[in-house]
């Protein structure tokens, strides 16, 4: 064939330039778009990211509050329950003191007569095996006489004129002897007080 002296020689090199080139910025554009795209995506991400660590700071907040709450709840009902069981325990002891009032009574009673000997003495072993086991829980014998009146520890249920100074304002005699549980007083002694006059 010959040659069209109109028509201008193919260049084979400029036309792979001229492709390279078109690629080129065909490719730099996807690449930009491919880029910027999964730049957006990764924010997204580190979004949702820093959502749930948030809500896990918030949940465990709560979970370590709701967990303070029932410790602090259980301390309540241990003490509550602490204290039920002693004041029921109190009761109870309180209420056998009447008891122990009952075998001073026969005591003094059985006392009068000489041939009862026997008889106290066994009245006797029997309040002090009761004080014993009374001692087991902490209760103690109070004496009152002649002690100054105390109204923490004495029930005043008289005044009794005296003469002598030393007795004023001191019990000069029990009429229900009182008892003590550890420091605190179980029953009060039901005294008389002296008061001059």
């Amino acid at each position: 064939m010959v040659p069209d002296p109109d028509t201008p020689e193919f260049d084979a090199v400029a036309a792979a330039k001229e492709i390279d080139d078109l690629l080129a910025e065909t490719s730099g554009a996807k690449d930009d778009t491919y880029v910027a795209g999964l730049e957006a995506e990764l924010e997204e991400l580190n979004n949702l990211v820093a959502q749930k660590e948030a809500a896990l700071q918030r949940a465990n907040q709560r979970a370590e509050q709701a967990h303070a709450e029932i410790e602090a709840a259980a301390k309540r009902l241990a003490t509550a329950s602490s204290k039920e069981l002693e004041q029921r325990t109190r009761k109870l002891l309180e209420s056998f003191l009447p008891v122990v009032d009952d075998l001073d009574r026969a005591i003094e009673a059985a006392k009068k007569h000489v041939e009862s000997q026997d008889v106290v003495a066994g009245l006797e072993l029997v309040r002090r095996s009761m004080l014993t086991r009374f001692g087991q829980f902490g209760v103690t014998h109070a004496p009152a006489l002649g002690e100054k009146f105390d109204p923490q520890r004495h029930d005043a249920v008289a005044l009794v004129p005296v003469t002598d100074p030393a007795q004023d304002g001191h019990v000069i005699a029990v009429m229900r002897e009182g008892y003590l549980i550890g420091e605190d007083t179980l029953r009060p002694a039901s005294v008389a007080v002296g008061k001059r006059a």
